[in-house]
């Protein structure tokens, strides 16, 4: 900002502030995608959340060996966090296994890479093969009242 002298009609001067239009510097730039990522972090964070509620619905009525397997996914998906894991997108990781295994529980049909413990170390992307897509659906009327 800048200081602009004004003339009254007493003769007298008034100071008054004039702003100044800054160009968006980087930082500002910066500051704005941190903005962005951190409701992005959000949103998948109560998605992993709401996801995980359903899975422990669901893990109750499991028998011994398959729950304790399933337990040991979450605890590992629900540690994940920017100092344990190495790649940037580690909660779209986490959600895709969340998803995946919430979609076979909802199935009951426990399949890989549920069927074996978590690997030691930082979350992998879920194999391309097992990869989970949400689908939107439309649900149509039985019209068979003809």
């Amino acid at each position: 900002m800048s200081a602009t002298a004004v003339s009254t009609r007493a003769g007298k001067r008034k100071v008054t502030k004039k702003s100044v239009a800054r160009p968006e510097t980087r930082e500002g730039a910066l500051d704005n995608s941190a903005a962005t990522e951190g409701k992005e972090s959000e949103v998948m964070d109560a998605e992993f959340k709401k996801e995980f509620e359903e899975v422990m619905g669901y893990l109750e009525k499991l028998p011994g060996k398959e729950k304790g397997i399933l337990n040991n996914w979450l605890k590992k998906l629900k540690k994940a966090n920017d100092e344990t894991q190495e790649l940037k997108n580690w909660r779209e990781i986490r959600n895709e296994y969340i998803t995946l295994m919430n979609s076979q529980l909802r199935r009951s049909d426990i399949i890989e890479p549920f069927l074996t413990r978590p690997q030691v170390g930082p979350l992998r992307p879920v194999p391309k093969k097992l990869a989970y897509t949400k689908m939107k659906f439309t649900l149509c009327a039985d019209d068979s009242s003809n």
